[in-house]
């Protein structure tokens, strides 16, 4: 039997999707990286690196961090991963620009994509998963709950964690950042719609609900 080819992906999807979430059951089943943009800028600024000099100068003066920079991070990212690992890309490309240099790159390296995993969510449900969440402060791992899973919300508790709002979960904040996600993204998928590789998937429901959907596409896509 031949062996399946490790997947080349690219996740959107609205606040709220469970982006985070499915990237983590997926590195679990196959031999990919999940990449988060935002991680990796944060990294590079920490290892005070030519290009994280250039993220932090960006960051401080309160501008958008430019194509060119997003795509050179990628791009080191890829020419230094092993050519049998697939990716997972979350938060890249986010212009058009980007995506067309990123193509480039792709054709420069052999390495096409498989498939764009565009998640779906209502507005009423996002503001609902985002709106009731929280972070278990002050004990060690913040993690993230939600304020009606009630379980998660007394175990928190009985350590002596706080449950916190983040700025960004505010109702007001949530519906701008429904609305940028939006007109950012829609450009994109129009820029990949020929190509034939997107695949909208319902993200209402359990976390291993959307899993499988997602995973019957990507095991689709390394079986050709």
């Amino acid at each position: 039997m031949a062996q399946k080819k490790a997947p080349h992906l690219i996740i959107f999807g609205p606040p709220g999707a469970g982006k985070s979430t499915q990237a983590k059951l997926l590195v679990e089943r196959w031999p990919i990286a999940a990449i988060s943009t935002g991680k990796m800028l944060r990294e590079e600024v920490a290892r005070k690196t030519p290009l994280g000099e250039q993220v932090r100068e960006a960051l401080a003066r309160g501008d958008l961090i430019d194509d060119e920079i997003m795509v050179s991070t990628i791009s080191s990212w890829l020419e230094n991963s092993p050519e049998d690992r697939g990716f997972l890309l979350d938060g890249f490309p986010r212009t058009v620009v980007q995506a067309e240099r990123f193509a480039e790159i792709l054709d420069e390296l052999e390495r096409p994509l498989s498939a764009i995993l565009n998640l779906e969510l209502s507005v009423s449900e996002a503001v609902y998963r985002l709106g009731g969440r929280r972070q278990c402060y002050g004990v060690g791992a913040e993690e993230i709950i939600h304020v009606n899973d009630e379980s998660a919300v007394s175990r928190c508790l009985e350590r002596g964690g706080l449950l916190v709002q983040r700025p960004d979960d505010l109702p007001n904040v949530i519906v701008k950042r429904l609305n940028v996600y939006e007109a950012e993204t829609e450009q994109v998928l129009d820029y990949y719609a020929p190509r034939k590789l997107t695949h909208t998937i319902n993200a209402g429901g359990s976390p291993d609900e959307v899993a499988q959907r997602i995973g019957r596409i990507v095991e689709s896509t390394t079986s050709r």
